[in-house]
């Protein structure tokens, strides 16, 4: 059982951010992210089942010193996360926050494209497989290093070819996106992140938790601090709890980063209003 509290978690998930690219634990990393949510989170456990998905897959491959070809590894994973161990994406309830929590993934086996995908990352990391997550508009996938595959975690681990990619680009965008190559370039651990905390932001603003919003932001903000829009939905969401001052501090923030005249202005007309709102008050 952890002994952390949130502000522990906000302090472990700022450390592993501030990191170099290459010293990220991104298991790690989306525990702390989700220890805010569930101080109780046992991350040594959930590490180490992590760890016990990689040793049922390697029993499953040819023994000591015979190679398993990377598409051939990569199918194996699959199989084990989506057939056995019956991992799946959570169609039927998709918005509910728990898919982005690692921890909720792991127990309930049921997620999101971008938390299914990084638990494939995650275990392949540990079977010597080189993979990337791949950030497509609208849906998370995965990239095998080195070769044109890709798989989808949330659809049972299918394959896709670039043509598939592009397919479902065009399916998921109604047709109103146009492909570019850019869309398969690989997400860096900082990326990937970023991308589940968005996700979870717009859920919490969708439901109206505004403090858990601004929980999410801040933590957005800690890996992309000169991201002028998170310092103005910060202002939002602490003004629909009517902390004014505090929204007040963000847009004054949020001027400080923007690089747009007209938008600085119009952030400083809020501020103006803001403070029209508290006089009001007091």
């Amino acid at each position: 059982m952890s002994t952390h509290n949130n502000s522990n978690f906000r302090t472990l998930f700022s450390q592993m951010v501030e990191k170099p690219e290459e010293d990220i634990q991104l298991d790690r990393a989306a525990l702390y992210l989700a220890g805010e949510e569930y101080p109780e989170i046992d991350v040594p456990s959930h590490l180490a089942q992590l760890d016990a998905f990689a040793s049922q897959i390697s029993l499953r491959l040819n023994g000591p010193g015979h190679q398993t070809a990377p598409a051939d590894l990569a199918r194996t994973i699959a199989a084990y996360l989506f057939d056995e161990a019956g991992f799946q994406g959570n169609h039927g309830d998709y918005y509910n926050p728990d898919n982005s929590f690692l921890n909720r993934v792991l127990e309930t086996r049921k997620g999101i494209p971008i938390t299914l995908s990084l638990i494939f990352l995650e275990v392949a990391r540990r079977l010597g497989l080189r993979c990337s997550g791949v950030g497509l508009p609208g849906h998370f996938i995965v990239g095998l290093d080195d070769s044109e595959d890709y798989l989808d975690p949330f659809n049972a681990g299918t394959i896709l070819s670039m043509g598939d990619c592009r397919n479902l680009v065009h399916k998921m965008s109604g047709g109103h996106l146009e492909w570019t190559d850019n869309f398969l370039a690989p997400y860096s651990k900082h990326d990937l992140l970023f991308r589940i905390l968005n996700n979870l932001k717009s859920v919490h603003m969708q439901n109206e938790q505004w403090a858990k919003a601004v929980g999410v932001i801040q933590r957005l903000a800690l890996i992309s601090p000169s991201l002028p829009s998170l310092y103005q939905e910060q202002a939002w969401c602490q003004a629909q709890q009517q902390q004014y001052r505090l929204a007040i501090e963000s847009l004054e923030t949020y001027t400080q980063k923007v690089e747009s005249p007209e938008e600085a202005k119009r952030a400083k007309d809020q501020i103006d209003g803001l403070w029209a709102t508290l006089s009001r008050l007091n």
